[in-house]
């Protein structure tokens, strides 16, 4: 049976054909996104596993779904001939329990040790009572690290407490001398059980909480949701809000972007280009504060449009852009003929492009691999339907080709936002949302800062959510950072961690 929902192509098939229809996608080139699971028993539908692929050269999402027959708790795993699905097969088991049979990996990937053994949190009957109710003796086992053997290896704990301001993550290298061998991260130390608050949060309420899943990808996830939200709706928002959700995602870019370039010179000792970059950044984000009422562009959004009137502000918008634009040509002269910190980026830090297309990584990250995906050009949203970027991408794939990309990025944002105010658009900031169908479901997607970032909402019959799948770009890069740091040296570490931009609570979902 095969459904659409605009350019979702549903189609349910058996446990049995799903793996095979799966890696047919894959071997097709189309794109993995997602891979999720939802419980809907309540509705007599069991345990439901929906997998997302974006078909190459066309707006399409082939989205295939099974359907678990009842007392069934395990599926064939597809992580050998999809790696990208690696961690979602892991996130399923932790929070449905649903084992992926033939997984390589049966370390636990989102839960640690201080949770208790058979809770599994996304299941529609599991309550917070039920949790605290387990006594110490019914935790999960202690996680077992990778340890790598052999002459002169040794091993270096890092975190997941770090100096300075910094959200716990775990990170054990395997060393010869300072030459890295293997890392075997760790994160989710700060778990926020965001999914199972959308539940019960309400459709609306549900906007401030994914504006606040990551710090500065307040706009990224924000509309990401709403979209998804005003699909199941049926709802068209106004064209006023159109041009200002995506000079708001723009905002975003360009003060992430300035403020990333800035890090990695802190990553490699350049005090004065870090100095500068954050002056930058610091323009843009009073910017934003004038702008929303917030330096984080929070508030801004609801869904059926806008709260607020952001081109209210345009002239101010395009005088500080092009203020800023004009330093940061200025700025990247500067940082390019400093010799130490482009020695320092150059060859550092190199992630294939094979490896980042078999694991799914997204974004700069991607881009800066030789994968020219971007879901603003691939499947165009707001005003991207008329002014998506021109693909593009770098090949190198080390430190200095993400520097790169994101530059190119700035040059294009501050483009997008300049041609969008030289055109007056008049009307209201919002529509009306009707009252959300029980049953339906739809994607909701941006391109962030960091790469894309996707939503699947489904409704229950209390016009609530019955389940909110948030997908971060960090959730995707997360596993290459091990590929691209093996071979280098331990100190090159912050600044290839820096170069990736990686959000620990983008993943703690």
């Amino acid at each position: 049976m095969t459904l659409r929902n605009g350019n979702e192509h549903y189609r349910e098939v058996s446990p049995d054909e799903f793996r095979n229809e799966c890696v047919s996608l894959w071997k097709k080139n189309c794109l993995p996104r997602l891979l999720f699971a939802t419980d809907e028993r309540e509705t007599g539908q069991g345990f439901c596993l929906y997998a997302v692929f974006s078909s190459p050269g066309e707006d399409r999402f082939e989205i295939p779904f099974m359907k678990l027959a009842e007392g069934t708790f395990s599926f064939q795993s597809l992580t050998v001939d999809i790696p990208a699905f690696h961690w979602y097969e892991r996130e399923i088991r932790d929070m449905f329990g649903l084992v992926p049979e033939g997984h390589p990996d049966e370390r636990q990937l989102v839960l640690h040790d201080c949770y208790p053994k058979d809770i599994f949190p996304l299941r529609r009957d599991v309550t917070v009572e039920a949790i605290k109710e387990r006594t110490d003796d019914q935790r999960i086992d202690r996680y077992p690290y990778i340890k790598v053997d052999g002459e002169a290896i040794y091993e270096i704990p890092v975190g997941p407490v770090h100096a300075g301001i910094i959200e716990p993550g775990h990170f054990r290298f395997s060393a010869v001398g300072e030459t890295v061998y293997y890392l075997d991260p760790r994160l989710f130390y700060v778990h926020k059980g965001v999914e199972k608050h959308f539940e019960s949060a309400g459709f609306n309420k549900g906007v401030a909480l994914a504006e606040r899943i990551s710090g500065v990808s307040t706009i990224g996830h924000g509309v990401a949701y709403c979209r998804a939200v005003e699909r199941m709706a049926g709802v068209s928002i106004p064209q006023k809000a159109v041009a200002g959700r995506t000079i708001l995602l723009e905002l975003e870019r360009l003060y992430n972007h300035v403020g990333d370039i800035a890090n990695m010179c802190a990553g490699t000792g350049f005090a004065v280009g870090y100095a500068r970059g954050t002056s930058l950044r610091e323009e843009l984000q009073a910017l934003n504060g004038r702008v929303t009422g917030s330096r984080f562009l929070r508030g801004a959004l609801q869904l059926g449009g806008l709260s607020r009137d952001v081109l209210e502000h345009a002239q101010h918008i395009l005088d500080t852009v092009l203020s800023v634009h004009d330093k940061f040509i200025k700025y990247k002269k500067f940082l390019f003929s400093d010799v130490g910190h482009m020695e320092r980026l150059d060859n550092t830090g190199i992630l294939p492009e094979e490896i980042a297309r078999n694991l799914g990584a997204t974004g700069p990250a991607a881009r800066a691999s030789g994968i020219q995906d971007d879901i603003r050009t691939s499947h165009p949203y707001l005003a991207y339907k008329r002014h998506a970027p021109e693909p593009f991408a770098e090949l190198t794939g080390d430190a200095l080709a993400r520097l790169n990309v994101r530059a190119r990025e700035i040059d294009y944002s501050v483009s997008v936002i300049q041609s969008l105010l030289s055109r007056p658009v008049t009307g209201g900031i919002s529509a009306d949302i009707p009252e959300i169908a029980a049953g339906s479901h739809a994607l909701g997607y941006t391109e962030g800062p960091r790469g894309s970032v996707f939503y699947f909402v489904k409704a229950a019959e209390d016009g609530r959510p019955l389940r909110v799948k948030v997908r971060s770009a960090s959730y995707c890069n997360w596993p290459v950072i091990s590929f691209a740091v093996k071979g280098n040296i331990v100190p090159d570490f912050p600044l290839i961690n820096k170069s990736f931009n990686l959000s620990y609570s983008g993943c703690d979902m």
